[in-house]
């Protein structure tokens, strides 16, 4: 019995030193070979410059403090290389020209536009302000003039509940459309026709019902807000191109990263990558540089900054983060946003990035920054300082399909745009997408029978749509 005993003692201390081993080898992924398709892989970056681009603000030409020739005087005061004007329903027709203008909208914001006059720029100052020669108020020296993108518009500029936005730009859609609750499909699909991009903005205010996501905090999205805009944006690749992730100073869309991951998730296996924007939404001067994006592109012109959207060669920056829950990490620990200079340029910026598919590496460069956060399928792998801005793909067993990351510092953040990443010979697996139909499905068709039925030969509606609406 005693020998049994021994026997028996010998072998469970063998199994337990033995198991953990084996536990290792059968979770180890050495020997997998990673595909690494990185929206950043053609980027010269010795000699592309990264220029900071406004993407979303607004004037008083829809409810906007500022005239449109404050708007361009304190961008290129700030450093803007690119500035797009997106009003309400209005489409920018050039800083040196009145837009077309919606009264109900003005009218509406009167605290704050007090239907005051426009003030466009004259033909002299315009052409100032784009060759670089116009002098800045603050004393800052200008190395370039400022890109005035075109036909820039906020989309769906009037909708009951919550504010259903998106902004269009390089087209000439939308002017004085006021737009459907939860139609985001309409416009979107309309862009496209018309041969101009589109990003949804501050898409939390639409998701969450109390429009402030603090309550929504590390709570998974529903999926039907996720199968809604992953369909859009399989619908309407290569014109809908992204969405804000971050907006204003963050307090209504700090759940919108949750919700981009879950898009991503469904729409990379697709070959459908959406980019993540960031973007001031600014009414006043107080908010022009909370937040924008910075283009890598080899020469500041509206041809390569409409490339740069559409291919994603670009990062979006904060001056502000409410922090996300990430699997237990919240992205800016102890990150006090009252402390933030917003008028500063000193933010964090990724300089470099370099990809070894032999090694399965990820490296980045980059300035202003003390800690890095690296993201994968909307969960956190990696956190830490200066010692892991690499990060090996062989130390993780379960690696999703993409990895993005962000930077921050004590003046902000810098997101990275996802890189997909799939085993060498394994095809991503897709799951089907429905196409949702909703409340705004359902309006928007009756809109267009009463409109059809009823308003297109209507002298009334006719002077009302001009009398109200402009047009």
């Amino acid at each position: 019995m005693k020998r049994f005993f021994k026997i028996l003692s010998f072998t469970v201390a063998f199994v337990m030193t033995v198991l953990p081993t084996i536990s290792v080898a059968a979770t180890s992924i050495e020997g997998k070979n990673y595909v690494m398709d990185s929206c950043y892989e053609n980027v010269d970056w010795e000699n592309w410059k990264a220029y900071k681009v406004q993407l979303h603000c607004h004037t008083n030409a829809s409810d906007g403090f500022l005239t449109v020739k404050e708007v361009v005087q304190k961008s290129y005061d700030l450093g803007y290389d690119a500035v797009a004007i997106t009003d309400h329903g209005t489409i920018n027709k050039g800083w040196n020209e009145e837009p077309d203008l919606i009264p109900i909208v003005r009218l509406v914001k009167y605290d704050r536009t007090e239907l005051a006059d426009i003030i466009p720029l004259t033909t002299e100052e315009y052409n100032s302000y784009i060759n670089g020669t116009a002098p800045t108020t603050n004393g800052t020296v200008r190395e370039n003039g400022m890109l005035d993108v075109p036909k820039g518009i906020e989309l769906n500029a009037a909708t009951p509940v919550a504010d259903c936005h998106l902004t269009g730009y390089f087209s000439d859609y939308g002017q004085g459309l006021l737009g459907v609750y939860g139609d985001y499909e309409t416009p979107s699909k309309g862009v496209k026709d018309a041969g101009g991009i589109s990003m949804l903005s501050h898409v939390g205010e639409y998701v969450y019902p109390d429009k402030d996501s603090e309550a929504y905090v590390g709570q998974p999205i529903d999926e039907y807000y996720v199968n809604k805009f992953a369909r859009l944006f399989l619908d309407n690749a290569g014109s809908s191109v992204g969405m804000g992730i971050n907006s204003a100073t963050d307090a209504h869309t700090r759940c919108d990263r949750i919700l981009y991951d879950s898009i991503l998730q469904k729409t990379i296996p697709y070959g459908v990558v959406p980019w993540g924007f960031t973007f001031s939404d600014s009414h006043d001067e107080q908010s022009l540089n909370n937040a924008y994006t910075m283009h890598y592109m080899p020469e500041l012109s509206n041809n390569d900054l409409r490339y740069s959207m559409e291919t994603g060669t670009f990062f979006a920056v904060s001056h502000f983060s409410n922090g996300v829950e990430l699997n237990g990490m919240r992205e800016m620990p102890e990150y006090i946003e009252e402390e933030v200079d917003a008028y500063s340029n000193e933010t964090p910026l990724v300089t470099k990035i370099e990809i070894d598919e032999d090694l399965d590496t990820i490296s980045i460069e980059g300035e202003n920054f003390d800690t890095i956060t690296w993201v994968s399928d909307g969960q956190v792998i990696k956190r830490g300082g200066l010692d892991t801005t690499t990060i090996d793909l062989d130390d993780f067993n379960n690696i999703g399909s993409y990895i993005r990351f962000y930077i921050t510092g004590e003046n902000g953040i810098c997101y990275s745009q996802p890189i997909v990443i799939h085993e060498e010979d394994v095809i991503l697996k897709s799951e089907e997408i429905p196409h949702t139909r909703d409340i705004s499905t359902f309006l928007r068709k009756l809109i267009t029978f009463l409109d059809i039925c009823f308003f297109q030969n209507s002298t009334a509606i006719d002077i009302f749509k001009e009398v109200v609406l402009g047009y």
